[in-house]
């Protein structure tokens, strides 16, 4: 597939998610785009918030805290197909975006625009206010269905004012296609440095023998891994134990005034990096080894030091020539071992660092098996023939990753099979389950914060995953996308991704977490009354966010504001008037394979239920008055008696089971009511 099929087949999907979707085309162009600026690891998470008057413009933006990085990104549309963007729009769209940025900070964005204190676009002004003196970077992108020439963007300056450098950034067709290529394996990571780069690298080889790998040590150039990492990026990381490269801001800091006061100390201040491989080729001249070629290559340990140095490679200030980094090579022999080593070089060159469990979590076995029963569970359609499933996402870029590996038939088929709509990241799951969980303003954290909470979870709480668990959480997943859709239909404004979170917590407390969640995952949407409840919520949910504190102000910053559990407490006395949802809604009780309650299942409860209070609390008397019964099952008779008196029912068979159990083991003592 060359770059025009790439485009032809790009422009079909975008279009085709236009259409299922019912969306505009320039935001899933956009949305696409950054799918794989995401999968190359260069961006977080993004927000798309498309904003334009005449001088300042952005389509997403996206706030690093850890890396004390902004980015602003402008989506620039061709005029043709893989039209070529010029130099003097490429330059406007920086400064429509420099623009902004300044007009947020200075206050003077919104004087010329129609603009309520409730959009969105508010919110995002703030929050580059806030990032004053904070960040360290402002990397200010153009995305585009077009193609730009590399030579045409600007060099990165300082931006004395602010303190702060200024990057600039370009991710068109060309770059989105060269993603696609590496994804597909299609292009390795596989370095000729005296072809591509015109150096070779002085090493010296471990001479001690071993079964699995062979070990160097070499001293790479710095402005060569720069260009490397550049051409290939988040690839160079994919065996790393984290899978996304967090910056911390005041190492990265330091770094980059290393490279620009004292380049030539480098070698002696930086630790270097860990890399693996699974071949190199060496020459000998002059009693010297130097390697010539290096296949697969990988950097375990030291991307911060790496993506650092490749940062400053357009920054005048540094001089790379200067620049020399220790490097450490673990040529793995053995190809069946080859994921065991390298996890184990990876975790121990990392453990200087305390990386946390967490790190690790692509391979958990919650996920692991989530990521099984993805693959297998269709979806009901009514017919004897379901034709997709959803797609669980268990690591970063795999649904582009496994895509990108088919052409042809065997592509569309994949499409058929996994529809682009129905894919799910651990970041979503982590998302709904919190939420369901009534804790909204963990969930209005961010996707990164919100996930490593939600793996404390998993592995305190060690969940039983089977088919009707995952069928569960896809349940929840579609009631949150309805959920989103009817709050876009509403025309906000603004805040909708906190007005997602908010009612969904509130639907859950509503129905005590009961919701008929089974219903939804057999007819693939939600209850009419639900849909009710829903549109009854918005604007509860709406006057209360944007209230601040409840006083009926206008809240200073509503994303902090719900973030605090006190935004939920105090939205939960709201809800009280709300009114409830009919049983018809409620889950009705099914066994451990998701099955429901056959007839006979249904008559034990019923025959459970039969049994009154007094005859409970007789029951609970003579147990104890004659030693009868186990401490536990007297108590639980008392309590079966009070759960009577009180109209409550039994929650479970299992419940019905116990408390008919108890009846026969009195009945044979000789309990006579």
């Amino acid at each position: 597939m060359d770059l025009k099929d790439f485009a032809t087949q790009f422009v079909e999907n975008t279009q085709t998610a236009v259409e299922m979707n019912d969306s505009d085309y320039d935001q899933e162009l956009a949305a696409t785009i950054i799918e794989y600026m995401e999968d190359n690891g260069e961006v977080n998470s993004p927000e798309r918030c498309a904003f334009q008057k005449t001088r300042s413009r952005i389509t997403a933006y996206d706030y690093n805290d850890e890396a004390e990085s902004l980015d602003l990104l402008y989506l620039i549309k061709s005029e043709t197909f893989l039209g070529k963007i010029g130099q003097k729009k490429l330059l406007q769209g920086f400064d429509y975006l420099y623009s902004f940025y300044k007009e947020a900070m200075s206050g003077s964005l919104f004087k010329s625009a129609d603009v309520s204190n409730s959009d969105e676009i508010v919110e995002v002004a703030k929050l580059i206010q806030s990032t004053k003196g904070v960040i360290n970077q402002l990397r200010l992108y153009i995305i585009t269905d077009g193609l730009v020439d590399p030579s045409l963007i600007p060099d990165a300056k300082d931006d004395d004012n602010d303190d702060l450098v200024i990057e600039y950034n370009v991710w068109d067709m060309q770059r989105v296609y060269q993603q696609h290529n590496i994804r597909a394996g299609k292009e390795k990571v596989e370095i000729d440095f005296q072809t591509s780069y015109n150096t070779s690298l002085q090493c010296l080889k471990l001479t001690e023998q071993n079964l699995f790998l062979d070990a160097y040590l070499a001293i790479i150039p710095g402005i060569t891994l720069a260009q490397i990492y550049q051409k290939y990026q988040q690839v160079l990381l994919e065996k790393n134990v984290r899978t996304f490269l967090q910056f911390k801001g005041k190492v990265n800091k330091n770094i980059r005034n290393t490279l620009r006061t004292q380049p030539d100390l480098f070698f002696s201040f930086n630790n270097g990096i860990s890399t693996t491989a699974s071949e190199i080729e060496t020459r000998e001249e002059d009693g010297a080894l130097y390697i010539t070629r290096i296949f697969d290559w990988q950097i375990v340990n030291g991307g911060q030091t790496t993506a650092s140095i490749a940062a400053s490679l357009r920054d005048r200030s540094v001089d790379l020539s200067k620049v020399f980094v220790p490097m450490k090579i673990s040529v793995i022999r053995d190809a069946e071992r080859d994921n065991e080593m390298v996890r184990q070089i990876s975790f121990c060159a990392n453990s200087q660092t305390a990386i946390k469990n967490s790190d690790f979590s692509a391979n958990d076995p919650f996920l692991v098996d989530l990521e099984k029963f993805s693959r297998e569970e269709w979806i009901p359609n009514g017919n004897n023939k379901p034709v997709s499933k959803w797609y669980f996402e268990r690591t970063r870029g795999q649904y582009l990753d496994q895509l990108a590996h088919l052409d042809g038939f065997e592509a569309r088929q994949f499409r058929l099979t996994y529809p682009k709509q129905n894919k799910i990241t651990k970041t979503d799951i982590a998302k709904y389950e919190t939420t369901w969980q009534q804790r909204p303003y963990d969930a209005c954290r961010g996707a990164e914060k919100n996930y490593q909470l939600f793996v404390a979870d998993i592995k305190r709480e060690k969940p039983i995953i089977n088919a009707n668990y995952y069928k569960r959480i896809i349940a929840k997943g579609i009631l949150f996308r309805t959920i989103d859709s009817i709050v876009k239909s509403k025309d906000l404004g603004g805040y909708k991704a906190n007005m997602n979170i908010y009612i969904m917590s509130a639907l859950s407390f509503i129905s005590n977490g009961n919701l008929d969640l089974t219903y939804i995952w057999e007819n693939q949407q939600v209850q009419g009354e639900v849909l009710m409840m829903i549109s009854n919520l918005v604007p509860i949910v709406w006057n209360h966010i944007i209230s601040g504190g409840g006083d009926g102000s206008q809240s200073s910053n509503v994303g902090e504001w719900t973030k605090k559990p006190k935004c939920w407490n105090s939205l939960k006395y709201k809800l009280a008037g709300v009114g409830q949802l009919s049983d018809d809604m409620m889950q009705p009780e099914t066994n451990d394979d998701g099955s429901y309650l056959n007839e006979t299942q249904q008559k034990r409860i019923e025959e459970a239920e039969a049994v009154e209070s007094t005859y409970w609390f007789a029951l609970a008397n003579w147990a104890k008055s004659h030693d009868l019964l186990t401490p536990m099952d007297r108590k639980a008779a008392f309590n079966f008696g009070t759960m009577k008196s009180r109209n409550k029912k039994m929650a479970s068979l299992k419940q019905a089971q116990y408390a008919l159990q108890i009846i026969e083991k009195a009945k044979d003592l000789g309990f006579i009511e």
